[in-house]
């Protein structure tokens, strides 16, 4: 099998690390905007393995750049930013090839992605749609935890993370751009009476949750998610599903700069002048930031993401909590990267493993709540990201009347 990865940052780093482990890739090329960037991963890769890896120069806003590359390649793996992911997804169509993103760049782009399911089927490849860690890896855990019940009445998807950081300014612990526009957005939610909606402002809906230890007790906000926008329709409704939210924990100090920037309107993407030159406030914004490979061997503490299903099981109430909790530092040393960066990198390369295997053979556009969990995760804690599950149970007693 030959594998492309699109970006060469540190999601795509780790995906590399992954893909030449297996016996079945023959051919990697790592592909960015930057050659030098490409170079550097693939000199890295090369002292690990006798796969055959190649680099190149793709602009995946164009195209004709992307498809120039996938002329023997059987899967690609679109590491890059998400505002990317409709014209490599037109390469991948063009060429025949298999395409697996991390992430949409909205909940709403999500569902235009997995409208072109028609299209996926007629060229006879398949398209995976966020199989990163959140998403990705929450929608197989709540695929896991629907499966367990006999009806549900909510599903949760939580991201915590109770880390300390040897960095001083403001940061984030993935893609920038993507932490600051989800986060400033409407939060989306979902109902089995409206469907998909959407809260008038951000951080309006906060409650606390428990992670498990050493986390513990982490306040989270109601932001918006992909998740949301397919998991009721696609698991939850058909057990009688109520409501589907992401919380997401966030310290006080990286709300308040938030909605600093949001105040200053430091988070538009539109261009402003600035003495005569055309400046995107968010391009500023983050440039300024770290990069989140930059933050590897500073971050401190553990992540922890999962779903948390509440629902029925046998005439019990049942609460069950799917997760997986990785430690930055153990991760740092093994990988030289993050936890966060880690559980976005391995996800896509354990369907590339059920590819390879005949597990996950079919056509058209999916969510990742669509692949069978029981496979996937138990090949993904042979990668080394392991997953738990908390249950929870109260018996229901009938009511007697006096």
């Amino acid at each position: 099998m030959n594998i492309a990865i699109v970006g060469a940052g540190a999601v795509g780093h780790v995906a590399a690390m992954e893909a030449i482990k297996t016996t079945y890739v023959k051919k990697l090329v790592v592909a960015d905007i930057s050659p030098q960037a490409a170079e550097h991963l693939a000199q890295k890769l090369r002292g690990k393995t006798t796969i055959d890896i190649v680099t190149a120069r793709v602009d995946a806003s164009d195209t004709e750049s992307v498809a120039a590359i996938l002329s023997d390649i059987d899967v690609l793996v679109h590491a890059g930013i998400p505002q990317y992911n409709f014209t490599v997804m037109e390469a991948c169509i063009r060429t025949k090839t298999n395409y697996i993103d991390m992430a949409a760049d909205s909940p709403t782009w999500l569902l235009k992605q997995l409208e072109w399911d028609d299209r996926f089927k007629a060229a006879g490849i398949l398209g995976i749609m966020g199989l990163g860690c959140d998403p990705g890896f929450t929608n197989i855990a709540a695929r896991y935890a629907v499966d367990q019940l006999d009806t549900v009445k909510s599903i949760t998807v939580l991201d915590g993370d109770k880390s300390v950081v040897d960095y001083e300014g403001f940061c984030a612990y993935f893609s920038p751009q993507t932490a600051i526009k989800e986060c400033l957005a409407k939060p989306n939610y979902w109902s089995k009476e409206e469907g998909m909606q959407f809260d008038a402002k951000p951080f309006t809906r906060q409650d606390e949750y428990e992670f498990p230890e050493p986390i513990g007790w982490l306040d989270c906000y109601r932001v918006e998610h992909e998740e949301v926008a397919t998991l009721g329709e696609t698991i939850g409704r058909a057990k009688g599903c109520e409501l589907v939210e992401f919380m997401y924990a966030l310290h006080p100090d990286y709300v308040n700069t938030l909605k600093v920037l949001s105040y200053l309107g430091l988070d538009g993407d539109e261009p402003i002048k600035v003495d005569g030159t055309d400046v995107i406030p968010l391009h500023v914004v983050v440039t300024s930031m770290p990069k989140p490979q930059d933050l590897a061997g500073k971050i401190h503490g553990f992540s922890c993401i999962g779903t948390v299903v509440k629902g029925m099981k046998d005439g019990e109430l049942v609460e069950l909590f799917v997760y997986s909790m990785v430690n930055h530092d153990e991760v740092y040393l093994r990988m030289n990267t993050q936890a966060t960066v880690f559980q976005t990198g391995v996800p896509p390369i354990v369907a590339i493993d059920m590819m390879a295997e005949g597990l996950l053979n079919q056509t058209g556009c999916i969510p990742p709540e669509m692949i069978d969990p029981i496979p996937f995760l138990a090949r993904l804690e042979t990668r080394g990201m392991k997953w738990y599950v908390s249950k929870k149970t109260t018996p229901v007693y009938e009511r007697i009347e006096a």
